[in-house]
């Protein structure tokens, strides 16, 4: 069951959320010395969502989903960002049937276009294909401080 947390409850589980999150940033984040808290401070303001996948027999988190919505001024648009996702346990695929469907129909009431991920992971390219999901593309990174000196 995927459900999205409050602030206290981001507050509360704090570091079991922290630890997911730092296992799976995006390529996108850069080194920061206060990178966690601006997340954190983020994900308590509700610039970042956070969600969190569990068995509803245990109660136990499975993973940890942030998202974050992205408008595109120049077309107009409007989509949900899959910023990180972390696993902490092989997950059921009927879990994450149902959290994705959870997250189409969270996004559609949202008026969001589309649902956008970075993904090295082999499963979840997979799955978004299951979706009739473009991953066409090459994600491509270039830091600067490396290039230029």
């Amino acid at each position: 069951m995927l459900t999205k947390l409050l602030p206290d409850q981001v507050s509360r589980f704090w570091p079991i959320i922290k630890y997911a999150v730092e296992e799976s940033l995006p390529p996108i984040v850069g080194e920061h010395p206060d990178k966690m808290n601006r997340i954190l401070s983020a994900m308590l303001s509700g610039s970042l969502e956070v969600w969190a996948s569990y068995k509803k027999e245990s109660n136990k988190f499975e993973a940890i989903l942030v998202t974050q919505f992205l408008y595109d001024d120049a077309s107009n648009t409007r989509n949900l960002l899959l910023y990180c996702l972390y696993g902490y346990d092989p997950i059921n695929p009927d879990s994450w049937t149902e959290g994705f469907e959870s997250l189409f129909k969270y996004a559609k009431s949202k008026g969001c276009h589309s649902i956008i991920a970075y993904s090295a992971n082999p499963y979840i390219v997979e799955l978004a294909k299951k979706y009739d999901g473009n991953v066409d593309y090459t994600f491509i990174s270039l830091e600067i401080n490396k290039i230029v000196l």
